[in-house]
C-alpha cells in the first residue's frame, strides 16, 4: 500500500498533531507500508529525505493547498491539513481515489478565543465549508469530535481513532525533581502545552495566588512554547500570565519551562502532583493521557473530549469557573488518599489506550476502502 499522510507542519516541528502524523508513519512503515508524509518546509529542512524509512516531500505551505500534484501515484491519501481539504474534495469529485480527511478537532465558535485572532470568526465559516467538501471518509481521535461533524451535517462515514500515550518510561518522582531542580517536598502543579489563550494558562495564573496561601510548599510549571504565530496561527500569551502573576506577587513560584527536549518530558511529568488542563478544546487531549499514564490526576474543564478522556481519573469543573478550578486543586494536593485513589484510577484509565490497537484500527480503516 502506498500511502500519502499530509501535514502542515512535521517534525523537526513538534506538536501534537506532527506527533500524530509520524507516529502513525513509523508503525505503517514497520508493517510494511510505503510511506510519504507532504508537509511544509522549514527554514533549514530539505526538500526531500528519508527518515526512519519513511519519505518527507517538504513544500512551501501554499502548495499544500495543490497537494493533487504530488498524490496521483498513491493508493490512499490520508490528510491532516484543511489546507488541502478543498482541492482534494474536487479531485474526489471527478475520480475514485481514496482521500481521508483527519480531524482532530473542529473548533466552530471558540476558534476566536483558541487563538486569539478577533476575525477568525470568518474562519470557522471556512472551516465549516473545508470539512464538507468531497472525500472518502472521515477519522477523529474522541466520540466528541464525531458528533460535532454529524452536527455540521457530514454524511460521510466517521471512524473514531483515539490516540495513545507517547511515553511509557517515567522515573521515580524523586529522581524528577532532583533532575529538574525543584524540592522533593514540593506540592507540583503541572500545565503541559502552547502558552496560549486557548490553552488557558492565564486561568491558572489568575487563582495561583490563593492556591499559594492554601499550600504553601505549592509550586507551578509550565511546560510549552510560546506559539510561533507565523506557523500556527496562533497568538502566544506569556507575557500577559507572567503580569497575572507578578501582580499578586507569586511568579517566584512558578517556572517557565519552555519548549523541552522530548528525553526531558517524562521527567517534567513524573515531577507533577497534579495535572491542570483549562483549555478550551480539546479533539482529545494528548497530554492528559500522558499525565494520566504516569499516575498524575488531572483537573480539566468539563468540555469538548475532556470528560471521555478522563472520566473519574480527576476532577472536572465547569469551563471558565475559577473558583471551582481552584478549589479542586487544592482538594488534591490537600488530600494524600484522594490524590493515591485518583492516581490509580488515571493510570488503569490511559493503560486502555495503546499504539498497537491504534495501528490495527487505522490499517482496517484503509483496507475497508481498498
Amino acid at each position: 500500500m502506498r500511502i500519502l499522510q499530509i501535514s502542515d507542519l512535521a517534525p523537526p516541528h513538534i506538536g501534537g498533531i506532527e506527533k500524530v502524523v509520524w507516529r502513525y508513519s513509523k508503525l505503517l512503515k514497520e508493517r510494511g507500508q510505503d510511506v510519504t508524509i507532504l508537509t511544509s518546509k522549514l527554514r533549514e529542512t530539505p526538500s526531500r529525505e528519508n527518515f526512519d524509512g519513511v519519505d518527507f516531500i517538504r513544500v512551501p505551505r501554499y502548495i499544500l493547498s495543490f497537494p493533487n500534484i504530488y498524490s496521483r501515484n498513491f493508493d490512499i491519501i490520508h490528510t491532516h491539513s484543511y489546507f488541502s481539504f478543498f482541492s482534494l474534495g474536487l479531485e474526489k469529485k471527478f475520480t475514485e481515489k481514496i482521500i481521508i480527511k483527519h480531524v482532530h478537532s473542529v473548533y466552530g465558535e471558540e476558534l476566536e478565543e483558541f487563538t486569539g485572532w478577533s476575525f477568525s470568526r470568518i474562519f470557522s465559516k471556512i472551516e465549516r465549508y473545508l470539512l464538507t467538501t468531497d472525500c472518502s471518509g472521515f477519522i477523529v481521535p474522541s466520540n466528541f469530535t464525531k458528533m460535532r461533524l454529524i452536527e455540521l451535517g457530514i454524511k460521510n462515514e466517521v471512524f473514531v481513532l483515539p490516540h495513545a500515550p507517547e511515553y511509557h518510561d517515567f522515573p521515580p518522582k524523586d529522581l524528577a525533581r532532583e533532575k529538574i531542580g525543584i524540592p522533593k517536598n514540593s506540592k507540583v502543579v503541572g500545565f503541559i502545552g502552547r502558552m496560549s489563550k486557548g490553552k488557558g494558562p492565564q486561568d491558572i495564573a489568575s487563582i495561583w495566588s490563593e492556591i499559594k496561601k492554601a499550600i504553601p510548599e505549592a509550586i507551578l510549571i509550565f511546560v510549552g512554547p510560546e506559539p510561533d504565530v507565523k506557523t500556527s496561527g496562533i497568538r502566544g500569551n506569556s507575557d500577559i500570565v507572567k503580569d497575572i502573576l507578578r501582580k499578586s506577587k507569586s511568579l517566584e513560584s512558578v517556572i517557565f519551562a519552555g519548549k523541552v527536549e522530548e528525553e526531558m518530558m517524562p521527567y517534567y511529568i513524573s515531577s507533577f502532583d497534579l495535572y491542570v488542563s483549562p483549555s478550551i478544546n480539546e479533539g482529545f487531549g494528548m497530554s492528559i493521557l500522558n499525565s494520566m499514564y504516569a499516575g498524575i490526576p488531572v483537573v480539566a474543564y468539563r468540555n469538548t473530549a475532556i470528560p471521555e478522556l478522563v472520566d473519574d481519573a480527576g476532577i472536572l469543573v465547569n469551563t471558565g469557573d475559577l473558583e471551582g478550578l481552584k478549589n479542586a486543586i487544592i482538594s488534591i494536593l490537600s488530600d494524600n488518599v484522594m490524590r493515591k485513589e485518583l492516581s490509580v484510577r488515571a493510570r488503569e484509565r490511559a493503560s486502555n489506550y495503546t499504539w498497537e490497537n491504534t495501528i490495527n484500527s487505522l490499517m482496517d480503516i484503509y483496507s475497508h476502502y481498498l
